[in-house]
């Protein structure tokens, strides 16, 4: 017994020597918990038992046994329980999308940028058609433990898997703490990289997560799992929701791509760009109470208090709330929309804009249609960049959606008292409805939250569980889990120590900000505010901070984008010339090298054509590797040579579509500059 004992607290005292060395989050935790039960602060829950030669843990309270029964035989039947079937234990991290032969001939012409099958719908349904569900993996490069226990069965697993990456996750401190007496994680890291993520809040299990995910995307198509028995689905959920909401995702390579070519236009045109590199605490609206308004179901349920007060605050407006404020005639001072989809004109259908929003500022993405831009007085319209970076000196809000970069337009334009109604970024508790009944996409959903779909969960169907504003919890959607990490984003890289955000939704808890019930919010001190004047005012101070041309710099950096495009295009050229299709391992070793280039691996800040090749990988390589991970795939050589024609053949499309546009606005650009 003494010789298991010595056993139990060398393996200990190696693992904690190990979290030191290169997880010192972890072991901090674990420190502050070993100073606690020596010190008696904190009363231990589970005692480690040594039973007929096994390890087992006794919850103290019920006197029961985690494990009751032999823990080694637990391990060999949970190990006994993975296989390397693409079908079973799995969590999907793409789009289950059935490519057809017209849809691959639609996007074969050259037809403008529509959605991500543009350079993938040839390559998707080429790797659909070859692999099956029901294939198993010669592979298995990424495993995730859900629940750990005693971490026994962590190393046989890995020893018959071979993993490359574990994502390993614990929300019990205390039990992780047991694990280090009972398996030793330096040994276990002498194989593949470790992730973890140990009794941590939710945006820090999301952040371990990505970290994970994001590491080595090619190998992302399915990953593993396996729940320690007992352990609930909940990590799984939240990891399918993470997934599903990713960038690569739900804001995709064709988005970019869309937004790259569309944003020099305005610009080019004379429309007024606003500086947004800085908060502007000069502002007009900096000692004025604003009220940002979107258009969550909060908007509809608070309708009459803000009928009653809407002379009282500074009106911040998503375009989609405008249906929800015309029938109630509240006019916004500044009306804000991001979207580049050809649907957004329909939100001022029906509206006189000219009457309705004379005295209202019109703030646009730099990518929003033609239409819709048209739609308003030039003299009221400014635009910023969400995308792209071609004032370069000026911001770009990358944003989710409207909501967040209406919130960080709110805090860079000075506002001290902010104020937030309709962006609940969640369900409404009572009805499940996603939006006040005005938008034209409100929609009441029924309740999905214990289902697991196919191992894929839906951007905006699934529903997911989330700490709320004014209720402990609430559901929400993985898009809108997306806008919330973006908002969060906004409030640690804008909010400052003198400006105070009010959360008046019975929606999602959001970071840095205060919940506060309308009822509570005693309006009675807030002055009337003169509108007119404050319109005449913040125009004068917008035109102060915006420019409407590119500068010398600006062109300078144009052609840099430009000069990188070029020669991508002439590497890819090159690689399809010289590139061995006979041998898959010299050709994977190419295929990186490629990878690598087209994302400018070398450099530190990466052009703009880099980030949307980077997103491009993501996006389709791995149904690449899924094909090639396939066991007893027949026919390698002319898959890969299939392959490497379709995927070079996607990448000059990107790229000469990006360099077609680029050299008019370059060569527009120059010309207007000489003029000066």
């Amino acid at each position: 017994m003494q010789s298991v004992e010595k056993y139990a607290i060398e393996i200990f005292q190696k693992n904690l020597i190990y979290f030191q060395e290169n997880h010192p989050s972890i072991y901090k935790k674990i420190d502050i918990l070993n100073q606690a039960i020596a010190n008696q602060a904190y009363k231990e829950k589970y005692s480690l038992e040594f039973i007929n030669g096994y390890f087992d843990v006794l919850e103290i309270s019920s006197n029961n046994y985690l494990y009751n029964e032999d823990s080694n035989k637990h391990a060999k039947k949970l190990t006994n329980q993975i296989n390397f079937k693409k079908s079973d234990g799995v969590i999907e991290s793409f789009y289950k999308q059935n490519i057809t032969q017209k849809q691959v001939d639609f996007y074969d012409e050259k037809v403008p940028v529509d959605g991500p099958l543009y350079a993938a719908a040839k390559i998707l349904h080429y790797t659909n058609n070859v692999k099956t569900n029901n294939d198993n993996m010669k592979t298995i490069d990424k495993f995730i433990f859900s629940g750990v226990g005693l971490g026994l069965h962590i190393l046989p697993i890995q020893l018959k898997i071979n993993a490359s990456y574990l994502f390993i996750i614990e929300n019990n401190l205390e039990l992780f703490r047991l694990s280090l007496f009972t398996t030793d994680y330096n040994i276990l890291s002498k194989g593949p990289e470790l992730f973890f993520s140990i009794m941590n809040t939710e945006a820090e299990f999301r952040a371990s997560f990505e970290e994970f995910f994001i590491k080595a995307y090619n190998y992302n198509h399915y990953l593993k799992y396996i729940n320690f028995p007992g352990n609930t689905n909940d990590d799984i959920k939240k990891i399918q929701s993470y997934i599903v909401s990713a960038q690569f995702l739900s804001f995709p390579y064709s988005s970019e791509l869309k937004e790259l070519l569309k944003a020099p236009e305005y610009l080019i045109q004379g429309y007024p760009f606003v500086d947004f590199s800085k908060i502007h605490k000069n502002s007009p609206l900096a000692d004025k109470p604003i009220l940002l308004v979107a258009s969550g179901p909060s908007l509809g349920n608070n309708i009459q208090w803000l009928k009653e007060n809407k002379d009282k605050f500074i009106i911040i407006a998503v375009l989609s709330s405008i249906k929800t404020l015309h029938k109630h005639n509240i006019k916004p001072t500044i009306l804000i929309h991001l979207d580049a989809g050809p649907r957004s004109p329909r939100w001022v259908k029906d509206i006189d804009v000219d009457t309705f929003l004379n005295e209202t500022i019109v703030l646009l993405s730099s990518v929003v249609t033609r239409k819709l831009i048209d739609s308003f007085n030039k003299k009221n319209t400014y635009c910023f960049e969400t995308a792209s970076n071609y004032k370069i000196d000026f911001n770009t809000l990358t944003a989710p959606s409207v909501g967040e970069s209406s919130y960080a337009v709110s805090l860079l334009l000075g506002s001290k008292s902010l104020y937030l109604l309709g962006l609940d970024l969640a369900l409404d508790p009572e009805t499940n409805l996603t939006h006040s009944k005005e938008h034209h996409d409100s929609r009441e959903l029924v309740n999905n939250s214990s289902d697991i779909h196919d191992n894929y969960m839906k951007l905006n169907d699934s529903m997911v569980k989330i700490k709320g504003n004014f209720l402990s919890d609430i559901f929400t959607l993985p898009v809108y889990q997306t806008s919330i990490s973006g908002f969060n984003s906004f409030t640690k890289r804008y909010l400052t120590d003198n400006q105070k955000v009010y959360n008046l939704n019975n929606g999602a808890f959001l970071e840095g900000t205060i919940p506060l019930h309308v009822e509570n919010l005693d309006t009675n001190g807030f002055k009337t505010l003169d509108k007119k004047s404050l319109f005449n005012e913040i125009n004068l101070f917008l035109n102060n901070i915006s420019e409407n041309k590119l500068n010398t710099k600006d062109i300078k950096n144009l052609n840099e984008q430009l000069c990188e495009a070029k020669r991508l295009a002439k590497y890819v050229e090159d690689f399809t010339l010289n590139v061995n299709t006979s041998n898959y391992s010299l050709y994977m070793q190419s295929f990186y090298t490629l990878s690598s280039e087209l994302i400018n691996i070398k450099k530190e800040e990466k052009l703009n054509i880099n980030i949307v090749l980077y997103s491009y990988l993501v996006y389709v390589t791995g149904h690449i590797f899924n094909l090639f991970n396939t066991k007893d795939l027949k026919n390698v050589k002319r898959h890969m040579k299939k392959i490497n024609k379709i995927f070079t053949e996607q990448i000059m499309k990107i790229l000469d579509l990006y360099i077609t546009t680029m050299e008019v606005y370059v060569e527009f650009a120059e010309v207007e500059s000489k003029k000066d």
